[in-house]
């Protein structure tokens, strides 16, 4: 499943490697927890609006225990994580390809582009200390980034004009 010694992967990572263990489809498991195969996509796939009713009943049908702790934060660490940790942490933002380590040198610009749009805090902060200021501005000055994303990013890293 996953590696007990890290910090345990999203919630929605957890969701679909749970369901793929099972071999049950999207449908199968919205079926057994009486939920539409769209939320358990949007689930999946690094939404992280949860609702503990639906989680209670996808961790149900999976035969899994629902925890929901807060715990207090730790003081932010910008540590590089690894390639594989990198992957781990993006991939529900990846729907449409199977990301592997390699992506990070041959893709940077697409894979960056992605989390840049759909990453959730977390998601950007690992590309942010694995890539570096100056990967994203070159990814956000591609022209596959969308308007919205590009001012938003060149605000923070204070780009002058990268249109």
């Amino acid at each position: 499943m996953y590696d007990n010694t890290l910090p345990p992967p999203p919630i929605g990572t957890q969701i679909r490697l749970l369901r793929k263990n099972r071999g049950w489809s999207l449908e199968e498991l919205a079926r057994r927890a009486g939920t539409s195969a769209p939320t358990v996509h949007r689930y999946e796939s690094g939404w992280d609006r949860f609702e503990i009713g639906t989680l209670r009943k996808l961790s149900a049908a999976l035969g899994a225990s629902l925890e929901v702790r807060l715990q207090p934060r730790q003081p932010r660490q910008d540590v590089r994580p690894t390639a594989e940790e990198l992957v781990r942490l993006i991939e529900p933002l990846f729907w449409d390809a199977e990301v592997q380590a390699s992506d990070l040198t041959e893709h940077t610009v697409w894979l960056l582009g992605r989390v840049l749009s759909f990453g959730d805090a977390q998601q950007v902060a690992a590309v942010h200390a694995f890539f570096g200021d100056e990967a994203i501005r070159d990814a956000v000055r591609h022209r596959g980034i969308d308007a919205r994303t590009r001012n938003y990013w060149n605000l923070i890293l204070d780009v002058a004009d990268a249109s």
